[in-house]
């Protein structure tokens, strides 16, 4: 059986392609292609993206794909040794009626009972374990019917509802903040008076009174309409104390803290609102392409070439895509269309398309950027 790497190899060598000509006409990075030909398959991030970039190299060098790939995993099925003993059936011994009949009758009972057990111990988990504790990240407590949580690491994320509390220890003190409201913004009790938050937004609070950043909280996701929903937010303990002590007395934390994010997106568009937007998705080529809408439920598959994708959303899309220049996207809202290049060819990619809220200006810009 002929080795897949070399079938691509002399199928290339043939039509007199070099490696560069055929990485820029395909938009797969040459070291991509190069272990493809070579099996050296461990440079990729995973089995679909060695899948995904075969499929569409064969369509290229003018070979069926679907073949290729039957003939990829079947060079893969033989470098696994499997002991002959597994390859026979095993011979099946004769057992009368009468027992068969017998067993039957032990199986169900012993069904009933484990199920009976599992049940059981189900429950039991449910009114022990309910809400489950998120380990190193922070404690939860339930108090009629809300949530309390302690801040246990730099980072903390989680959605938030009216009566939640956060505790967030600052020096030998601990403050609490509360959740007054979560539409059409967030409201949050706290010692220094009500904070409110919009979508998009943050805020740096300075809670022990020091003149120094002690927590940024920025809201990810809420519905304007509907507070049943909660909001979405993070919340920063880490460098701001560093922030503040390097600026001026007369700039704002949250001045300070907002500058250097700047530099990392691109604004696509601005408007006085946060409003629904679409993001249509066109496939130059074969593509692993992965999405989530307003931090809900992740949709992945596989994408062709010339197949079409429509995203609609609230408040952001986040994508990734394991060949950035296969995907031609464009944003459409408030009656606007903008052409969007991702990336470069065979760059793996993860983005956000994202409302944010310009502090100064009370406006609202929505904008494109990386994900690390």
């Amino acid at each position: 059986m002929q080795d897949i790497g070399n079938l691509l190899q002399t199928t290339r060598n043939q039509k007199q392609i070099e490696l560069e000509h055929a990485a820029r006409e395909t938009n797969i990075a040459r070291r991509y292609l190069e272990a493809l030909e070579t099996g050296m398959y461990e440079v990729f991030p995973g089995e679909p993206y060695i899948i995904g970039f075969l499929r569409n190299y064969a369509e290229y060098l003018g070979l069926t794909p679907n073949e290729c790939v039957a003939l990829y995993k079947q060079t893969k099925i033989q470098e696994t040794a499997v002991p002959p003993e597994k390859l026979l059936a095993p011979k099946q011994p004769v057992i009368p009626r009468g027992v068969f009949i017998g067993m039957g009758a032990l199986a169900a009972l012993a069904v009933l009972f484990f199920a009976g057990q599992f049940l059981i111990g189900k429950i039991s988990t449910a009114l022990k374990n309910h809400p489950a504790p998120q380990a190193a990240q922070e404690t939860i407590i339930e108090k009629q019917g809300s949530a309390a949580y302690t801040l246990g690491q730099e980072t903390f994320e989680k959605r938030l509802f009216i009566g939640d509390t956060i505790a967030i220890p600052v020096g030998e003190k601990e403050y609490q903040l509360t959740v007054e409201k979560t539409a059409p913004e967030l409201y949050l009790a706290t010692d220094i008076g009500t904070q409110i938050i919009a979508l998009g937004q943050s805020l740096t609070l300075d809670l022990n009174g020091d003149a120094a950043g002690d927590i940024k909280i920025s809201v990810e996701d809420l519905d304007k309409s509907d507070a049943s929903k909660g909001a979405l937010v993070e919340m920063l303990t880490t460098g701001l104390q560093e922030a503040a002590s390097a600026a001026s007395t007369d700039i704002k934390v949250s001045e300070q803290t907002a500058q250097p994010e700047s530099a990392k997106y691109k604004v696509l568009f601005d408007a006085g609102s946060a409003y629904p937007i679409t993001l249509n998705a066109t496939f130059r080529s074969y593509c692993l392409f992965r999405y989530e809408q307003d931090k809900g439920t992740r949709d992945e598959r596989y994408y062709q070439k010339s197949e079409q994708l429509t995203i609609q959303a609230n408040n952001g899309i986040r994508i990734w895509a394991s060949n950035g220049n296969a995907v031609k996207m464009q944003i459409i809202a408030g009656g606007k269309t903008i052409d969007i290049e991702v990336s470069r060819p065979g760059e793996v990619i993860v983005k956000d398309f994202k409302w944010l809220k310009d502090d100064d200006s009370g406006r609202y810009k929505f904008v494109v950027m990386e994900v690390d």
